[in-house]
């Protein structure tokens, strides 16, 4: 099956690559090419480059010249704004961006070829403000977006199922919750928090770690269980279908932080900062994945200690 990776460049988009790759697919990268061309990342799978076609997802004209040139069985669309706070400060992207851009990338497929699959990854946090007896939170809980970046999420969301119903799109929507791993920016607590963590540890940092507000719960995975699930969709999900992919626990803020001083062997002072304090916080989210097991014969293999592991490891560079 040849694939198209839309934000292929992306944090995930790479890791999906490789697990496509590896899985005998042929694969394509999508991104927004500078004036000369060139793209800001180069994306490579066994030292191999992906061919690249230039697309911006908020322009139907080039997301179909996409399509055109390479002639996808399947289309992924991971391209979006990946740290929440910057849809707060610049809504009517967001909304261009993640709504906008699913718009156009469903139906230029569909003028393209009615029966290539689009994968449509949004976020678990359409879900929003989920009430403790709601935990853990399945595809059929109601849609509460808390923050302009779920609300355009959201709204992507349900323009796949409506694409999906309406136009008999071959769509399929996946909800990843909080997912990390190496080559995450440190705009994330995890890398964040491992960063700082491998400074002190190496003796560069003053013993001191500033944080946020470390009384969340999450629902945390490696984002290669995650990519994993996101293949296992565009083979075996069901057109129209919507999966959960999770772990199905929380794990509290303050837990993965005392994970990684554990693992770097070190106990710096904690300070809190306001300024890295998150507006709208939901106290605990975390999802059942029981439906991505059952259909997509799905589930996370990797040991969250291992993830911890792997970003501590990657922070030394």
């Amino acid at each position: 099956m040849r694939v198209l990776i839309l934000g292929v460049t992306g944090f995930a988009g790479g890791y999906l690559a490789d697990e496509l790759v590896r899985g005998g697919h042929d694969v394509w990268g999508a991104a927004r090419a500078r004036p000369d061309g060139s793209f800001s990342k180069v994306v490579s799978v066994d030292g191999v480059a992906l061919p690249m076609v230039s697309c911006d997802i908020t322009d139907a004209g080039t997301v179909g010249a996409a399509l055109r040139q390479s002639r996808p069985d399947a289309v992924v669309l991971l391209a979006g704004l990946a740290f929440a706070p910057l849809s707060f400060r610049d809504p009517a992207t967001a909304y261009r961006v993640h709504a906008v851009g699913a718009v156009n990338v469903m139906e230029e497929t569909l003028r393209h070829d009615s029966g290539v699959r689009v994968l449509l990854v949004t976020s678990s946090e359409v879900y929003g403000a989920v009430e403790p007896h709601e935990l853990p939170v399945t595809e059929s809980t109601p849609l509460r977006p808390n923050s302009l970046y779920a609300a355009s999420k959201a709204a992507a969301d349900l323009a796949g199922r409506a694409f999906a119903r309406q136009k008999d799109a071959n769509v399929v929507r996946v909800r990843p919750f909080n997912h990390t791993g190496p080559g995450q920016k440190p705009d994330f607590v995890c890398p964040d928090f491992a960063s700082q963590v491998a400074a002190i540890a190496a003796g560069t940092r003053e013993p001191v770690m500033e944080v946020g507000n470390l009384s969340p719960r999450r629902d945390f995975s490696d984002v290669r269980d995650i990519v994993r699930g996101y293949a296992a969709a565009l083979q075996k999900g069901g057109a129209g279908e919507v999966y959960n992919l999770c772990q199905g626990r929380a794990i509290g803020i303050g837990e993965i932080l005392d994970d990684l001083c554990r693992l770097a062997g070190v106990a710096p002072e904690i300070r809190t900062a306001e300024h890295r304090k998150r507006t709208a916080e939901v106290p605990a989210h975390w999802g059942s994945a029981a439906k991505a097991r059952a259909d997509l014969a799905w589930e996370p293999q990797i040991p969250w200690e291992r993830t911890l592991t792997d970003l501590l490891e990657a922070s030394k560079a």
